[in-house]
């Protein structure tokens, strides 16, 4: 069976580079949460880290919009959008098409890229693991913002088939996105906190099934069109075996218009 040994999460909102002093009392906590977690990948002395994340129609739009893509490729070139990090990532192309066969085997019609570019989604938290980038990434695209959406529920089975993968091949998986904001509405810069720590104690309790019956309206209604990133949490969760997340930090930023979370879960045997 694939060996998934680590799997944590974090947001990925651009601000973390471009302003990463904002509201020092609690930025400088969430860069030693970071830092923190990218210990736990260098110790982890993983072959290739599964990097499951969004796009914001930099590289997917209209005329091609899987519900998942897998990168497959030496490396993956940054959009640099925005001022967002840019430059070129490693990738692990004999494992990605090992996870893609192994995906497809279990029933998920994943899509393959061997050009995939990476937005900020991707970019921003290789900016604050390099250790992720170090064992190389595999990229994972969930669409997260563009209707039909896939449910929560197979967000978690996809994360579950992740586990199950052939190879003894030592494997990360990193979601990115969330927590509670607002994109392009006129509740732009607005958190709730309230949810996202719910959501949060939910994962702590090795109880993530239990948001797979929160409708995507709701969510959106309480922690706005951002939080439908949850997926990629879910993702780990599953990926994880079911084992309680630890938060290593969470902080809501108004500075940088999002609920700040980075966990790491336990691994389940």
């Amino acid at each position: 069976m694939a060996r998934v040994v680590l799997a944590g999460a974090t947001s990925h909102v651009g601000a973390i580079v471009k302003d990463p002093h904002a509201d020092p009392a609690d930025s400088d906590v969430l860069h030693e949460a970071w830092r923190r977690l990218d210990a736990d990948i260098a110790a982890a002395d993983l072959d290739g880290v599964v990097l499951v994340a969004t796009d914001h129609y930099e590289t997917f739009g209209l005329d091609n919009y899987p519900a998942f893509c897998l990168g497959i490729a030496d490396s993956f070139e940054g959009w640099g959008e925005f001022g967002n990090p840019g430059g070129r990532v490693p990738g692990r192309p004999e494992l990605a098409g090992e996870l893609l066969g192994a995906l497809t085997r279990a029933g998920f019609e994943v899509a393959r890229s061997h050009t995939m570019r990476l937005d900020h989604s991707f970019t921003v938290p290789c900016a604050k693991l390099p250790s992720a980038v170090a064992a190389g990434v595999v990229p994972l695209f969930v669409n997260c913002n563009t209707p039909p959406l896939p449910t929560l529920r197979r967000c978690l089975q996809l994360g579950r088939a992740l586990r199950q993968a052939p190879g003894d091949a030592r494997i990360g998986v990193i979601a990115t996105g969330g927590l509670s904001h607002w994109v392009g509405l006129p509740r732009f810069g607005d958190i709730n906190p309230d949810f996202d720590r719910a959501f949060l104690s939910l994962l702590e309790q090795g109880r993530a099934e239990e948001a797979l019956a929160w409708s995507d309206a709701s969510i959106e209604q309480e922690a706005g069109n951002g939080a439908l990133e949850l997926r990629t949490w879910l993702i780990a969760a599953g990926a994880a075996g079911g084992g309680p997340a630890r938060t290593y930090a969470y902080r809501p930023m108004p500075a940088w218009t999002v609920g700040i979370g980075i966990a790491a879960f336990e691994v389940a045997a």
